[in-house]
């Protein structure tokens, strides 16, 4: 099960040890969560947007 850490506005995605995984989003991210089996990430920007993304980074929708 992988986590999410928001660092300076980016999502992090990180194992359970803590490693790094990759780093997704534009840079203005204030919450992320992501779907039960983990392959999707909600995104909530600082501009009110809402971001569904892929567990690669790729967008899929704003909303």
């Amino acid at each position: 099960m992988n986590i999410l850490k928001i660092v300076s506005g980016k999502v992090e995605i990180r194992k359970d040890s803590g490693s790094l995984i990759r780093t997704i989003g534009n840079g203005d991210a204030v919450d992320a969560d992501f779907n039960s089996d983990q392959s999707l990430v909600l995104i909530t920007t600082a501009r009110g947007k809402v971001e569904l993304r892929k567990e690669s980074g790729s967008l899929i929708r704003t909303i």
